[in-house]
This record gives structure tokens, sequence and C-alpha cells, in this order.
């Protein structure tokens, strides 16, 4: 591996982790310069970490030219939730038939960790994917749940902070748990089934808020 592209997986690290922790709001414009500034590397290195974040749709272009954070419209907000209402139950219908005790426990503890008062609820949730996409041994779903979730990862981070959802959140959570330590995979998709109901219904309210961010 070469020192260039060391440089660049770095900066498409950092860039990827600024805008999913929300320090790079959607909407906000990026530019070249401001980036090397930023990053200190040059603007070869920015070019080609902003094309990889555009190819996972965290990037997109501006209508005032250049690029921007991903601003999902409401209609690619509704066909994103059709498409996980399909894959998330499969995911953990999979997880049951496929993961190790180790990692059902696992999956339990860090649930226990969601906190309806608390503010870090979406670094849990960001670990809960990843041990359920890890468990249900199936990379090209990972892929194609893991680019969903970055297509709404505002969407995800506002709706958990928002009142109330996360202690409803929990108990769907709870629920799934359950279903998971039965090894009922058809109760554990139904229960993922319901959920994701729930957080499209979710969506929709932090869609709204996310526009009031960006006015």
């Amino acid at each position: 591996m070469t020192q260039d592209k060391l440089v660049r997986d770095k900066v498409v690290d950092a860039l990827r982790r600024a805008i999913l922790d929300g320090a790079l709001q959607p909407g906000r414009r990026l530019t070249e310069r401001e980036l090397t500034e930023l990053t200190g590397v040059s603007r070869t290195s920015v070019r080609e970490a902003l094309r990889r974040l555009q190819a996972e749709g965290l990037v997109e272009e501006s209508p005032s030219r250049g690029l921007r954070v991903t601003t999902p419209t409401a209609e690619e907000i509704e066909q994103i939730y059709e498409i996980r209402a399909e894959l998330e139950p499969l995911a953990v219908r999979l997880f049951v038939e496929r993961a190790t005790q180790e990692e059902v426990d696992e999956l339990a503890s860090v649930t226990q960790e969601l906190n309806p008062g608390g503010d870090a609820n979406k670094d849990v949730l960001d670990r809960f994917d990843g041990i359920l996409l890890a468990g249900c041994r199936n990379p090209m779903l990972a892929e194609l749940l893991g680019g969903l979730y970055g297509r709404i990862h505002a969407l995800r981070r506002i709706s958990a902070a928002t009142p109330g959802r996360m202690a409803v959140t929990k108990q769907e959570y709870a629920d799934l748990i359950d279903a998971v330590r039965r090894r009922s995979a058809a109760d554990a998709a139904e229960v993922a089934r319901r959920h994701v109901s729930a957080a499209r219904a979710s969506a929709k309210v932090a869609m709204g808020l996310l526009k009031l961010e960006a006015d």
C-alpha cells in the first residue's frame, strides 16, 4: 500500500466521520481549498476522498456548483425505507439462524446501553447495526444495508435525539432481543418490520427538523 493511498484513506475516514457525526451538516458546501486547509493534505487527496464519498452517497453535486453534504429528499427517504423494510427483517432472520451465542449476548448487551435521556444513542445504534450485520453472515446484504444507513445518517441522528423516540426504540429493541434469544427467526423478523415502520414515521419528523437546522 502506497503512502498516497494511506493518506487518502485517512482523509476519507475523517470526512466520513465528520459527516456521520453531524460536524458537517447536510447541505454544507464542500470546497477543496477549505478541506485542504482543514486536513493538511494535497488537493489531489481531497479530490479523491470526495469522489469516494460521493460514490457512497454521503456527498452530492450542489446546484450552485461544486459538492455538498448530501441532503436527502422526501421521495428518496421513502424509497430508502421501502428497501429497508425488506432488507432489515432479512438481516435479523439470518442473524437468528447464523449468529454465535457470543454475538447474541453482545447484541443484547449493547441494547442495554440505550438511554432515553442520553445523548450518545446514535453511537449505540451504530454498534448494534455493526454486530447485527456481521452476525447475519452475508457481506452483500451488510453492504447494502450499511449504504442505506449512511444515506439517512442525519435523520437517524436527529431522530435518536427526539424526545420520546428513544424510549419507544429501546422497547422495540428489547422485543427484538427476546425473539433473538429464543432463536425465533419469524418473530424477530416481524419485530424488525414493526421497528422499521415506526422508524419511517420518525424519519418524517426528523426530516422537518433537518430542514429547520438547514434554515
